[in-house]
Parts: C-alpha cells; structure tokens; sequence
C-alpha cells in the first residue's frame, strides 16, 4: 500500500510538472528570453567577423572583443540583489579560499576569453561556432576528474561523437584550404582551430571552477562559524564580479598595447575605419553581449539540458548558415561544404545524446529525491550546454 501511495504521488507531481511546463513554455516572457538569447547568440560571431573584415577591430592582438564580453559580463550585476551583494561581501572578507578562488575562475576565464577572441579573428564564425560546441564535452571529462562526475554510457557515447565531429571540422577545413595556393591562409586558419579548441578546454576548466566555487562556500558568523543557511553566491552575481576583475585587466592591457604600437596593424591606413564606425561596433559588440549574457542568467535555471543543446544546436546551424551566406565570398573558410556540413551533424548529435541523457538523470534523481543541485543552483553541465 505504501508503495503504491509513493507511485500515485510521484505520477501526480510528474503530470503536474508536465502540466506546469507545458504552460510555462507558452509564456510570452519565455518566448522573448528565448528570441533574445538565440538572437544575439547568432549575432556574437557575426559582428565580429563583419568588424573584422572592415578592419574595425584594429590588431587582432589587441583582442577588443574580449574587452566587449567581460563589460558584458560586468554589467549582469543588476540582475542581483542587495542582499546577494551583502552575502558576497561577507564571504569575500571572511572566507581567503572563496577569494583564491575567485581570483582563480577570473584568470581562467579571461586566458580562455582571450584564447577564444584570438582564435575567432584567424578562423572566422563558421568554423569558430563549431569547434566552439565541444565546450559541453570537455565540461563532461573535467567534471568527472576533478568534481567526481561519473558519466553514463550515453553521455561518454555523445562525447566520442563531438570529438569525431571536431576531427571532421579540422580535416574538412584544412583540406579545403590546402588545396588552394595561399599557405599562408591555411596555416592562419588550422593555427586559429587550435587556439579555439585550447580555449574551449580553458572555458570548460572554468565552468568546473566556478562549479567547485558557487557551491563549495558559505557565509562565515560574527564568531567565526560556518553559516550553513546562507544564501549560495547567484550566478549573475559571480559572474558581474568576474566580468568587473576582466574588463579592468583587459581594459588595461589595450590601452597600453595601443600606446606602445597604436591601434591599426603596421601599413593600415587609419581611415580604413573611421573612429564614429569603431565607436558604433565597439558598443554594438558591447550591446549584444550583454543582452546574451542577460538572457542567459534569466532562464538558466528555467530550462534543461534538451532544451540548452536545441539551442545551442539552432545557434551552430544559422551561423555556419549565415557566414556563407555573407562571407563566403570573401573568405574560404566560411563556405560550408559537405565534409564541415557533416562536422556540424556530428557535433549536434554528440551535444544533444550528451543532452538527453543528463536531462533523463536529473529526473531519476529528482524522483528518488536524491537531487544533486544544492542551493538551487543549476549544474555546471546545463551551464556549459546553454552558455
């Protein structure tokens, strides 16, 4: 009798659940967030290499994107509240391994930020997006080895099929290009594919530390002890502190790089773009990135990890779609051909069994009560699926 009470319960929250989902997702405010996010996902890359092939980014060292992303980041601090800044506070002052890693997180997101930028400027969005999609594989392997993750059948299958999709990605681009006789091209362009993929693993290693961060720490009393009911640091509130470190650092850095060698590469004529164009792209950048950032903090923890790669999947496809579109006839490496079309397929295959199979975990657990999510916090998982 027990029992069956126990399955009459957990149906009737399922179909209650079931319920509630299928008119959350009819919600008008959902369907802007989700416009919003996938919108300015698609336009991140585009506008880069738009800026780029206008000569507006100046030196590609200068990596001005990046500075455009971390202010981004930055500006998401007014989706906390006060008392998560108190909360922050307190746990700055009292807590030296929440400041070490703090310090840590924002040095490792800004190296793979950095990494990402430079390797978008040599290879271009098309290839960029793709390669870019491992991020949830590498957040996987990570997890299990430094957080104790294990990883199902499926989810290790999904990761074997995004690595064959990258392998697929490279090969196809470089044979493409090989097969021309700029060298120098081909060689700008596998080196950038390398420096993504460093920069994706970099990015992983970040969402694993943030993951170790966001749950590993609490608020301290006046006497000294550990105050298990406080409130976990928000993801937007970690993420405005991290984006605030990185915008002063690379903000710094670009001002100096530009004192010491100015802003245009070496036999670049200064109109090529003029300060009015850098002005609107630099904001347009900044504009863009932080709406993506926004909208991604407010229906992090409204949807799951399906959802996140159908996302991310509809992303991948409209920019490698969109770059040959407008693109391809003025650089190679955006047009799409079968052996990079099937380089895509793979990638979305892997991200989306990897998808599913988190997704059916999380409601095993949820059933049996054994969630793993503390504080309410979303995994690092449906983080780097959705991010």
């Amino acid at each position: 009798m027990q029992k069956l009470e126990m399955t009459t319960v957990t149906l009737k929250s399922q179909n209650n659940a079931a319920s509630s989902a299928a008119t959350f997702y009819r919600q008008p405010r959902f369907l802007l967030k989700i416009i919003l996010y996938v919108g300015t996902g698609i336009l991140q890359p585009m506008i880069i290499d738009s800026l780029r092939m206008r000569e507006c980014l100046g030196r590609k060292s200068l990596l001005l994107p990046t500075l455009a992303k971390t202010t981004g980041m930055a500006l998401i601090g007014v989706l906390s509240t006060s008392a998560d800044r108190a909360a922050l506070r307190r746990l700055f002052h009292s807590d030296p391994s929440f400041r070490r890693s703090l310090f840590a997180a924002a040095f490792v997101d800004m190296v793979s930020g950095m990494l990402l930028t430079g390797g978008i400027l040599l290879t271009g969005g098309a290839v960029f997006v793709v390669l870019y999609n491992s991020v949830p594989a590498w957040t996987a392997l990570l997890s299990k080895y430094f957080l104790g993750r294990p990883l199902t059948a499926i989810q290790m299958l999904g990761v074997v099929i995004v690595c064959l999709g990258l392998m697929c990605n490279i090969f196809g681009t470089t044979e493409q290009l090989s097969s021309r006789s700029d060298e120098e091209v081909w060689a700008k362009v596998t080196m950038g594919s390398v420096i993504v993929l460093l920069g994706c693993i970099l990015h992983s290693g970040f969402f694993v530390l943030s993951d170790r961060s966001l749950r590993g720490h609490h608020t301290r009393t006046s006497t000294g002890a550990k105050d298990t009911n406080a409130a976990a640091i928000t993801p937007p509130l970690w993420s405005s502190c991290l984006g605030s470190m990185e915008a002063t650092t690379m903000a710094t850095y670009i001002i100096a790089s530009i004192s010491a060698r100015g802003f245009h590469p070496e036999g670049t004529s200064p109109e090529v773009c003029s300060l009015p164009s850098l002005a609107k792209g630099f904001c347009s950048m900044l504009l863009i990135d932080a709406v993506h950032s926004a909208a991604f903090f407010l229906m992090l923890k409204q949807i799951g990890a399906v959802g996140s790669a159908l996302l991310k999947g509809v992303q991948s496809v409209a920019v490698v779609l969109l770059s040959a579109a407008f693109f391809c006839p003025r650089e190679e490496a955006q047009c799409l051909t079968i052996v990079k079309a099937l380089s895509v397929a793979l990638v979305l295959i892997g991200t989306f069994l990897y998808a599913v199979s988190s997704s059916v975990e999380v409601d095993q657990n949820n059933a049996r009560g054994l969630s793993t999510q503390k504080n309410d916090l979303p995994s690092v998982e449906i983080e780097s699926l959705l991010e």
